[in-house]
């Protein structure tokens, strides 16, 4: 819009400045007649400056028309010169406008510059965030699937050692009953008695060891 404004504004311009030099060239051509005019009255003896009072006088009257001539162009140039000086004015006027337009108009275009270099910026960091969520959504994925994956190994620990404990509780229960029978059968035999403990004792600890080992798992 400002760059329309200012092209406008300069041609207007040079259209105006076209014009004064026609002038100025009219204006030229007008005092060199004048001067011209001037010169032939001058040679003429008895020159009649007021064409009116010199109408009655018939040898006088191409001195007269001179006169009138002369005036017409003193009046033309005096007119000319103040249409000189309003171009000049309004020339001056249109170029002080053009200057404050293209000052504001390179404003405008640095203003635009910084907002483009800062909405690079701004998109630069929207893409470093858009890039770290992108990695902490997949190490929280990475992290809920250990989760699950986890809870899924100890529920399967958790069955496996109570399995073991159930196992372990029959198996001393067996052991026991049959500790008892071959007590009540063989009470002589304090021996045995002696073996079949050391037995139970001896699993009793390998079952504890076995414990320990699902746990740590």
């Amino acid at each position: 819009q400002h760059e329309a404004k200012i092209r406008s504004l300069t041609e207007y311009a040079q259209s105006l400045e076209l014009r004064k030099r026609h002038l100025e060239e009219a204006h030229d051509a007008l005092g060199e007649e004048l001067a011209r005019l001037q010169a032939q009255g001058a040679e003429v003896p008895g020159r009649c400056w007021d064409p009116r009072g010199c109408l009655g006088w018939p040898e006088l009257r191409p001195r007269a028309a001179q006169a009138a001539l002369e005036l017409q162009l003193e009046s033309q140039r005096e007119a000319q010169h103040k249409q000189l000086a309003r171009l000049r004015d309004e020339v001056n006027e249109r170029q002080k406008t053009i200057d404050e337009l293209r000052d504001q108009n390179q404003k405008l275009e640095l203003e635009l510059e910084r907002l483009r270099a800062e909405h690079e910026a701004l998109r630069g960091e929207e893409r470093a965030k858009a890039a770290r969520l992108q990695e902490l959504t997949l190490l929280y994925e990475r992290h809920e699937q250990s989760k699950q994956d986890l809870k899924g190994l100890e529920e399967t620990v958790a069955r496996e050692l109570q399995t073991l404990h159930n196992l372990r509780k029959l198996f001393v229960q067996d052991v026991t009953t049959r500790v008892k029978k071959s007590a009540e059968l063989e009470p002589e035999d304090s021996g045995g008695l002696h073996s079949q403990k050391q037995k139970i004792s001896f699993l009793e600890n390998n079952l504890e060891q076995l414990t320990k080992v699902h746990k740590q798992v």
